[in-house]
């Protein structure tokens, strides 16, 4: 489906009210030095709306998930994960059609994430001294803590790192 320019600047809008980038830190044997870094975007949306987050999915090239959140019945959620994803279609949508008009995302928040993104990209060249450091910009998205705080403290986090 072929969306007009109108109606993505609409989706634009859309992701300035429910939209959220994360990127989430688990503790993985999979990661580099047990740790793994997982970019994420996200949009949450009551049952009703769901014919919105199918195009996204579609907006998206088919990527990405949608599914209910955890403990409701009537919300559910599109979710595209990944640095290449985010990269390929994430960045440029909100480029084109987001930054220039937002308040949320407009900010020193989005060009971290940014960021972060782009040192993930390059992992090959990576030392451990490095990996603390993209977890330290990590930890300092969203410092007021507005929503979901995160498992594991900073300090926690980089003991796992410096112990692998």
């Amino acid at each position: 489906m072929n969306f007009s320019e109108n109606y993505k600047f609409w989706l634009g809008g859309f992701v300035e009210g429910e939209g959220s980038l994360t990127i989430s830190i688990v503790k993985s044997n999979k990661g580099i030095y047990g740790i793994l870094l997982q970019p994420e975007f996200n949009i949450t949306q009551h049952k009703s709306g769901l014919n919105i987050l199918n195009n996204f999915k579609t907006l998206f090239n088919n990527k990405g998930h949608i599914y209910r959140k955890s403990g409701s019945n009537d919300v559910w959620v599109y979710s595209l994960k990944g640095i290449k994803n985010l990269t390929l279609y994430i960045i440029p949508f909100f480029t084109k059609y987001i930054i220039c008009y937002s308040s949320k995302f407009n900010n020193n928040e989005y060009s971290k994430f940014v960021v972060i993104l782009n040192k993930l990209k390059n992992r090959s060249k990576r030392n451990k001294m490095e990996f603390i450091n993209i977890v330290k910009m990590v930890y300092s998205l969203n410092p007021s803590g507005k929503g979901k705080q995160r498992k594991r403290t900073l300090i926690e986090v980089i003991n796992i790192i410096e112990r692998s």
